[in-house]
């Protein structure tokens, strides 16, 4: 892996200049820009200057360093945004023009021929630069200011495009206080020391890229990242349909898996897998995150299949995740609200203190009229599944005469058949005369009197209603196979260290929706819990595609979603979200984004939301204009400004073979 630590040697600033690739001068310049006088053959012998590419501009010769003036030991870091004119450019293109109305051919010298002096004239032209900054010297180590401190009109700048060492200085700067202080956030993580930057690509200006990648005299510089700026951060990746988004996801997640095993530390991974490509091979990947790391990932599907694990949760045992899905669903009909429907809906399934008796005793008995009243719904119940409550020896006669048969004691327990009949004759029994409990009060509570009434699709008045009917839409929400609620299974396995992919491509769009959002409140509160309680929180890392139909625009701040985002951090959890709209983001997540990598976007008013970050603007017009699938514009934590990467192409035989060998097969 490269060592992109700042400078090592003795004089920093002389090795920023290569005066091999000198290009002009400055020729105008202020507190925000630089204008640079350049010509044809400077640019031709540094390789041309591609739009966005980096300039560095000083006034001393870098050989003659030990007696340059203290006030002149700077060097200023510029971007070329476009062109600018030159004084005398518009009698240049008069000229020009004049000569082409007497050319004869196209390719001969026939007509009138112009002069050498009109000729290096015509080679001179301008470039408009912004200033990044500035790289100056104090306390033996290399800095970067983020402006300039002054400028002197009189001045001139000698201006160099870096190549090799001098560019990988550049991209790959982290001052001293951040490198500092990513070591302090590695220790806190538990990631210990040593962890070294990694590698996500190389520096790549334009489309076109024949000669500043391709040329043999030209060096692929690469690009690498702190790994702590992804720890409890947010990243977001942005761009087109396949431009490459799931390839640097894909690449986060191989890195953090391998800082993981390099550091020793348990970091877990959740992957929200919006189209499958996560969980299952695909033939442009040539291989699939669980294919990588079988050992370590755990996969989840809302249909029964062998290799994975149901998303589901079991109505009978998860009651509190259960019922909150079926309350949505019947308040999202209108024509469900009756009477009955309503005191339902607002039954509470807390599990009461077992000290408070006559409480407990209350809930055992609404607990096992809702399981009842889901079986006659048709949920499947799990095997050998029974119920038991208390009912004293008055309450069961009078429901073995009711039903005209005897039943079993419900202390010792019920099957879901045997409890629907019970509670039925129950229901009935309570209408001729009131069931009354031990302590003399009516047996059944307000709330599972309505519980029975909609089982028997009858209210008090023995009207019809739709009773249990209105459950119905929520059967595809329950699986009979899941023996603990899904938010706890899925929060234990990060906690270990796993990669957990929910592979939400199969299933109906609403379901998806909600059990996401029941697992990331899961992940949420529990991590939340562990903080507040003095506790250490464990590394998480949540990656979310087509992340607009959860952190949507118009999202409250405490719903579940864009308070991970905007509070997950402090709890260590990383959140890694990528879309393609960047406009309906909710404005407070982009705003508290720390890590971005653009790809292209098509349209003027994404790139006019973007541009609104950093110095995203300078490249508004390649990021319309520029296709390319992985070439991305990066701004990371530890990064002072925005850099053009091309993404490394994830290799999933070269992190096989990783894991292969750090298991010693």
């Amino acid at each position: 892996m490269q060592n992109i630590n700042p400078i090592l040697k003795k004089d920093f600033l002389p090795q920023l200049i290569q005066k091999e690739n000198f290009v002009g001068w400055t020729y105008g310049i202020d507190y925000e820009s630089a204008l640079v006088m350049t010509n044809d053959l400077w640019k031709a012998q540094s390789l041309g200057i591609p739009h966005n590419c980096f300039l560095v501009a000083a006034t001393f010769d870098p050989e003659k360093f030990a007696s340059v003036p203290e006030e002149d030991r700077e060097v200023l870091l510029l971007r070329v945004n476009s062109s600018s004119k030159l004084p005398q450019d518009d009698d240049l293109v008069r000229t020009k023009i004049d000569y082409f109305k007497e050319r004869k051919d196209i390719f001969g010298n026939n007509g009138r021929e112009i002069d050498d002096i009109t000729k290096n004239e015509m080679q001179f032209g301008g470039l408009q630069c912004r200033i990044l900054g500035t790289f100056f010297v104090s306390e033996g180590q290399l800095w970067l200011g983020s402006d300039i401190e002054s400028f002197a009109t009189a001045s001139r700048l000698n201006v160099y495009r870096p190549h090799g060492d001098s560019l990988n200085t550049i991209v790959n700067y982290v001052d001293p206080i951040r490198r500092k202080t990513a070591e302090e956030t590695a220790k806190e993580l538990g990631l210990g020391e040593g962890i070294k930057p990694f590698r996500i690509g190389t520096i790549r200006y334009t489309s076109t890229d024949r000669l500043h990648r391709r040329d043999p005299r030209s060096e692929k510089v690469g690009v690498s990242i702190q790994p702590s700026d992804f720890l409890a951060r947010r990243t977001a990746v942005l761009g087109m349909t396949r431009t490459g988004k799931s390839n640097m996801i894909k690449q986060m997640v191989s890195v953090v898996k391998r800082v993981a095993d390099e550091s020793k530390a348990k970091i877990g991974q959740i992957i929200y897998d919006i189209n499958g490509e996560y969980a299952n091979a695909n033939e442009q990947d040539k291989g699939a995150i669980a294919d990588i790391y079988p050992d370590d990932t755990i996969r989840y599907r809302m249909i029964e299949h062998k290799d994975f694990e149901e998303l589901q949760n079991n109505f009978y045992i998860q009651l509190n995740d259960g019922f909150k899905i079926i309350r949505r669903i019947v308040e999202d009909n209108k024509n469900n609200k009756q009477g009955d429907v309503e005191v339902f809906l607002n039954t509470s399934f807390d599990e009461p203190e077992k000290d408070e008796q006559s409480l407990y005793k209350r809930w055992r008995v609404r607990t096992a009229a809702y399981q009842a009243m889901l079986f006659l719904a048709g949920f499947p119940p799990p095997e050998k599944f029974i119920v038991k409550f208390d009912a004293n020896a008055n309450v069961q006669g009078a429901v073995n005469a009711q039903a005209h048969k005897t039943f079993p004691d419900p202390k010792a327990g019920l099957t879901l058949p045997v409890a629907k009949e019970w509670f039925l004759a129950a229901r009935d029994a309570n209408q001729d005369s009131t069931l009354v409990s031990s302590s003399g009060n009516n047996w059944l509570d307000d709330d599972t009197k309505a519980i029975l009434n909609m089982m028997k699709q009858r209210n008090d008045n023995e009207t019809f209603i739709k009773g249990y009917k209105v459950l119905l839409d929520a059967r595809p929400y329950h699986s009979s196979r899941r023996s603990q609620e899904v938010g706890d299974e899925i929060y234990k396995h990060l906690v270990n260290g796993k990669i957990v992919i929910l592979d939400l491509s199969v299933g109906e769009a609403s379901l998806r929706e909600e059990i996401s959002k029941q697992i990331a409140r899961a992940i949420f509160n529990k991590s939340m819990q562990t903080f507040v309680s003095s506790g250490t929180p464990p590394n998480i890392v949540v990656y979310i595609e087509e992340a607009h139909n959860l952190i949507g625009k118009g999202m409250d701040l405490t719903d579940t979603w864009p308070r991970l985002a905007k509070e997950g951090a402090k709890y260590r959890i990383s959140l890694v979200y990528a879309t393609q709209e960047v406009s309906s983001m909710h404005p407070n997540i982009l705003a508290n984004t720390e890590n971005w990598f653009i790809t292209h976007l098509n349209n003027a008013r994404e790139i006019k939301e973007l541009a609104q970050f950093y110095d995203f603007e300078d490249f508004s017009e390649s990021l319309i204009r520029a296709q390319d699938v992985g070439f991305a514009r990066v701004k990371t934590l530890s990064s002072p400004f925005v850099i053009p990467v091309q993404i490394d192409k994830f290799d999933p035989e070269a992190e096989r073979e990783r894991v292969l060998k750090l298991k010693g097969k």
